[in-house]
């Protein structure tokens, strides 16, 4: 008996949610690893506040997490961005979206403006090194690398010691 009033009080709960509700029932299936589930829930607080910055966001990194849906996770870091124009992860992120599907000069476009926000971000350093390795430029890797290893970021020591001189 008690699993259909645990139904019935969800169901509630959903008929009277507004933007915010959703967003956290969104955050709440993130957090659960149930991406799809999330992304409707991001897409419902979208539907009530078409300005929220964070709902996009969070509804483009969990497509990035399923993967496959480059153009949609890129669609929303874009209409995340246009709400809130200064979030370096938001760039970060749109970046490997755009490394994913081979568009390397946007994703140095938007790891360099991550750093040029937040100066020392090692990841976005790290990205960066990522592409021009794609694009066989050695030089560019290996300073991008090292200043994110420089920046405290260890997982690219590898990458420095196998690429650079």
């Amino acid at each position: 008996m008690k699993k259909p009033i645990v139904i019935l009080l969800l169901s509630l709960l959903l008929i009277n949610c507004i933007g915010d509700d959703y967003f956290n029932l969104g955050v709440f299936q993130a957090k659960q690893g149930n991406y799809e589930k999330s992304i409707y829930f991001f897409s419902k607080a979208i539907q009530e506040n078409p300005n929220d910055a964070e709902a996009y966001y969070s509804r483009a990194y969990s497509q990035q997490m399923i993967g496959g849906k480059e153009v949609n996770v890129i669609s929303d870091y874009s209409k995340s961005l246009e709400l809130h124009i200064n979030d370096y992860e938001a760039y970060m992120n749109r970046g490997v979206a755009y490394m994913k599907i081979k568009n390397y000069s946007k994703a140095i476009s938007d790891y360099e403006k991550s750093i040029e926000i937040k100066s020392d971000y090692a990841l976005a350093y790290a990205n960066l090194g990522n592409v021009y390795k794609l694009k066989n430029d050695n030089e560019n890797a290996c300073l991008n690398w090292t200043k994110s290893f420089n920046l405290g970021n260890k997982k690219v020591q590898q990458k420095i010691k196998v690429n650079c001189k």
